[in-house]
């Protein structure tokens, strides 16, 4: 058997809005983080048709503007959902995604996995993840898949932890694409330098820096040399020896 992936996505594309901030009533119950909020109107999503919406990651925000907590991982067998947690929280703040584990954080997000036949000979590994406000109002459904060449009767059979890692590394990238879009991480972005942060830069006196990741340091000039002191003379025109 084949156990080999692909990580390269296949989205589907369903009709209907496919961008912006999509407020829903929806609620997921949030472990603690931020209270118990209703899940009965918001039901998985059906695994053939992972969602369109994702958004695009602001080059020149950082997603640590906003404190991110992680409500739930769903919908694989066992302790998969365990595991892929604990993978998705790590790449998530490798990413700089601000996650907590308790508090009130600005949102939370519960994530959706999936596992199913794809094509004559492929199996897909599905996620979608829904960002929920602190108002506990959906703010953002987003998902990919991820392909894996070769089927089985049990999908979930085909799915290592390579292929878990893959999955995880993919959402915790849409997490922070999200994050970058917050009200939150906009304003951090925009607040200003610490009070004496610019001055303590220029009184270094440094030239300025390139941009291919070298250190430059201002060199400093030598001190002059000073001449040695003459020898003691004896009064005749002679050195006097020592």
């Amino acid at each position: 058997m084949d156990r080999s992936f692909d990580a390269r996505a296949s989205v589907r594309r369903p009709a209907g809005p496919t961008h912006g901030w999509l407020i829903g009533a929806a609620l997921a119950c949030g472990l603690g983080l931020g209270g118990c909020v209703e899940d009965s109107a918001q039901a998985p999503p059906p695994p053939a048709a992972p969602p369109a919406d994702n958004i695009a990651r602001r080059p020149d925000v950082s997603p640590a503007g906003a404190t991110v907590g992680i409500a739930s991982i769903g919908g694989a067998p066992g302790s998969l959902d365990d595991k892929f947690q604990a993978m998705f929280t790590a790449a998530a703040k490798r990413g700089d995604v601000s996650v907590v584990d308790g508090g009130d954080p600005n949102y939370l997000v519960r994530g959706y996995l999936s596992a199913y036949p794809e094509g004559d000979n492929a199996t897909a590994v599905s996620y979608v993840l829904d960002v929920f406000d602190a108002k506990k109002q959906r703010a953002q459904r987003v998902g990919d898949e991820v392909i894996i060449r070769g089927q089985a009767p049990d999908p979930w059979s085909l799915v290592s932890d390579d292929v878990l890692a893959a999955v995880a590394a993919k959402s915790a990238a849409n997490l922070a694409a999200v994050m970058t879009n917050t009200p939150e991480a906009i304003a951090a972005n925009a607040a200003p330098a610490a009070p004496g942060a610019a001055a303590a830069q220029v009184a270094t006196n440094a030239s300025p820096q390139p941009e291919d990741g070298r250190t430059v340091v201002t060199a400093t000039a030598p001190a002059p040399a000073v001449a040695p002191a003459s020898p003691p003379s004896n009064g005749y025109g002679v050195t006097a020896q020592r």
